[in-house]
């Protein structure tokens, strides 16, 4: 099975999330402390609720390692839940977010639509690598900012 690309879960971007949860947190904190009536439960109740939000999206960061993406002997593989393994014959095209932050890809087949959504290492350089990649093997690829 050779490999010829390989893109792998990141971990850092888990930590802005931590960040954000310790800042809610300190508002909670803060509301508790310094009593605003008619105001401060509303406030502690919403950031009670955007911590626990976060930190489920903290915890689920943190859970996923190793490959998200791949593409091995014309086949294209998403790592989620379940693998994906799409044959680049059968890919009409494929659209991937052009921005910083996170690695988004849409696939489309003629009879399925498949997406990933992760935070990878090396995001941009890998992003650029995938593109050239596809490219090259006959594979529409579109790119799109937000």
């Amino acid at each position: 099975m050779q490999k010829e690309f390989e893109a792998y879960y990141s971990k850092a971007y888990a930590w802005i999330f931590a960040v954000i949860v310790s800042l809610f947190l300190f508002g909670i904190i803060m509301f508790s402390v310094f009593w605003i009536p008619d105001m401060s439960l509303f406030i502690i109740i919403t950031l009670s609720v955007l911590s626990l939000i976060f930190i489920f999206i903290l915890v689920s960061t943190l859970r996923k390692g190793g490959i998200a993406v791949e593409l091995t002997e014309n086949k294209l593989l998403l790592h989620k839940k379940e693998l994906d393994e799409i044959p680049l014959e059968d890919i009409v095209k494929i659209s991937v977010h052009d921005g910083d932050g996170s690695f988004d890809i849409h696939v489309k087949t003629q009879t399925k639509k498949y997406s990933i959504h992760c935070f990878i290492k090396e995001q941009r350089k890998k992003k650029a690598e995938l593109i050239a990649l596809l490219r090259e093997k006959g594979v529409r690829v579109d790119t799109f900012d937000f």
